[in-house]
């Protein structure tokens, strides 16, 4: 047998392996009835009930769960559930204008079944670890950290020689590719019955285009729709310090020449996906000089050190609160330790980073406005 026929025999080896591990994940979901239980239905319809109860809507969804449980998992089984219209509303979430489309209640309680039961058990195991963006134990803090290790680990290997490449995605869930999406039901989820509600999910979006902003299917399916690009960087290219938040990338590299190289190489195969590159915020970042990543700001120093900080609009943000806060005191509609308690938020998101000095700023600032003193809001 020649090397070649020997390499092609591991491969198909390798292949048998990796389709008898999917297919056991999917036999372990069990049939669409199992997978869409009375009890799992009911359960995840109560989670949906969670911080919105002040809704009518949801009062009456609560009122009649047991009946109407029943009838949506009726329709589900029989293949004639269909998602209703979206409500259309706008938030200002960090200074950006996000457009949100919200499903009914009744529908929630099906996708978050779906995802609990379907998604995040097929698309889990493709996603590499440096990828958390609404996974649970994860989440935007622990990117942080973990940037952090790679970066001391860098430094532990090479000093501050290297480079950062960070990458950032245009309107990654308003232009994301249904084509890719539907290709990757097809390789994850084979029982056609339950891919068929997925893609029903995928279907039923306003206008047709792209992924809705808050709906968790979208959630789900952006974080894993650029899964190949992560393995292509880490097991490929064999890069550690690859890992990205959503669509924010950030890759620790051992040197400018290999992060070009690599940032070239990532964004053509970003584009061929179909995925829109900002190449705006494309940059590569030498080790020595300070970067951002999700509105963190790292520096690595000299003895291998990481420095962070907040965002600095989050002190402006507190000011103006402040402000307001003390007018209400002054009015008498709020009191003291109640405006103290409304500002440990800005206190306490400084507080999981290097900001010592700010964090005593807006304490004494708080102190001087409520307490008495100088007031320096």
């Amino acid at each position: 047998m020649t090397s070649e026929e020997r390499r092609e025999a591991r491969y198909q080896r390798r292949k048998a392996a990796r389709q008898a591990r999917k297919q056991a994940r999917n036999d372990s979901l069990g049939t669409l009835a199992e997978v869409f239980s009375f009890r799992d239905m009911f359960r995840y319809g109560l989670k949906c009930c969670n911080g919105v109860r002040w809704k009518q809507s949801t009062q009456n969804f609560e009122r009649h769960l047991f009946s109407g449980t029943a009838r949506r998992r009726r329709e589900v089984l029989s293949g004639q559930w269909k998602p209703g219209k979206y409500v259309h509303f706008t938030l200002r979430e960090r200074g950006k204008v996000r457009p949100i489309d919200a499903p009914h209640i009744n529908d929630r309680q099906i996708h978050k079944t779906l995802c609990n039961n379907v998604l995040i058990p097929l698309y889990g195991p493709s996603m590499i670890y440096a990828n958390g963006a609404s996974q649970r134990g994860k989440g935007l803090h622990f990117h942080y950290k973990l940037l952090e290790d790679q970066l001391r680990e860098q430094f532990r290997k090479n000093g501050r020689e290297g480079a950062v490449f960070l990458m950032d995605f245009h309107h990654f869930f308003p232009s994301a590719p249904h084509a890719l999406i539907y290709q990757r039901h097809r390789d994850l989820i084979l029982n056609e019955q339950i891919r068929a509600i997925a893609d029903t999910v995928v279907a039923s979006v306003p206008g047709g285009v792209g992924m809705p902003l808050g709906v968790e299917p979208s959630q789900q399916e952006m974080v894993a729709l650029p899964s190949s690009l992560d393995n292509w960087l880490k097991c490929q290219k064999s890069i550690h310090g690859a890992g990205h938040y959503m669509d924010d990338y950030a890759t620790v590299l051992d040197s400018i020449d290999q992060a070009e190289e690599i940032m070239e190489e990532t964004i053509r195969r970003a584009e061929a996906m179909g995925l829109q590159v900002n190449r705006n915020k494309c940059h590569i970042v030498p080790l020595d000089k300070p970067f951002r990543f999700c509105k963190c700001k790292f520096y690595l120093t000299e003895t291998g050190r990481v420095i962070t900080h907040g965002a600095r609009d989050g002190m402006k943000a507190a000011r103006r609160k402040i402000r307001l806060y003390k007018k209400r005191v002054d009015a008498g509609e709020m009191t003291v330790p109640q405006a103290e308690d409304q500002l440990q938020g800005h206190i306490a998101y400084y507080e999981n980073f290097d900001d010592h000095g700010r964090v005593m700023h807006l304490r004494r600032i708080i102190h001087a406005t409520f307490k008495g003193g100088e007031n320096h809001v």
